[in-house]
């Protein structure tokens, strides 16, 4: 099956099955999904639904039992260790649900390590990280490591550092997980604002009603399939 290359995400035919012991358990089923780029994508289902392991799979953290998946057009589930990691690193942004920061580094050098890696300069590093933790309230913590923030302040870096970089397509599970109402409405409005403004293309993984109605897309997913798929104006 031929690839749009004008998609930021293309699944063909995909499918994840787990195996424990003698027990299958088919977590992706058959999965066709196209994103174009610049859209703010939801997938939302209860849990046990796929869509954490659908955008696992999207970002090529794991690879698909069968079917394909591209990204900007490039097949991600026949890449090399390698090249998926130089194509995270280039393109991808991730917000995990368990915030994944390095505990030795504090909230900005978080925030700016995958800028550090991309080679951007100090100056303009300190300028993206500082404006983000400004306008979703963590002026004043920059300093701090992972064990000195709350729960929500960690999160809050993990979604800056998923942003910062600009990437051209940001995977998020369950951003506002640990996030009250206040700060998943503040976190969101920069998500949008950068889908808007620099055409950042958002996929997001949530059960959370805010993100959903945020959402301009919002596919659910039912028993590792798509159960609907539902464009919003």
């Amino acid at each position: 099956m031929a690839n749009d290359s004008t998609a930021a995400v293309r699944t063909a035919g995909v499918w994840k099955i787990f195996r424990q012991e003698a027990e299958e358990v088919q977590a992706v089923r058959g999965v066709d999904l196209t994103v174009a780029r610049g859209e703010f994508t939801a997938l939302a289902g209860p849990s046990g639904s796929g869509k954490t392991t659908l955008l696992n799979l999207i970002g090529g953290l794991t690879r698909p039992t069968r079917g394909q998946v591209w990204v900007a057009g490039r097949d991600v589930s026949g890449m090399t260790s390698q090249e998926l990691a130089r194509l995270r690193l280039a393109q991808v942004g991730f917000v995990f649900q368990a915030y994944n920061l390095l505990p030795v580094l504090t909230a900005l050098e978080n925030a700016e390590f995958p800028m550090l890696l991309q080679g951007v300069d100090a100056a303009e590093r300190h300028a993206r990280v500082r404006e983000l933790f400004a306008r979703t309230g963590m002026d004043g913590l920059e300093d701090r490591r992972p064990g000195k923030l709350s729960g929500g302040q960690q999160q809050r870096v993990a979604v800056v550092r998923a942003v910062a970089s600009r990437p051209a397509l940001v995977l998020a599970d369950e951003p506002t997980a640990n996030l009250d109402s206040a700060a998943s409405e503040a976190l969101l409005d920069v998500m949008a604002e950068l889908n808007r403004d620099l055409g950042v293309t958002f996929v997001f993984a949530t059960h959370d009603g805010r993100v959903m109605e945020r959402a301009r897309r919002l596919v659910r997913m039912v028993d590792g399939a798509i159960d609907s798929d539902e464009r919003r104006a």
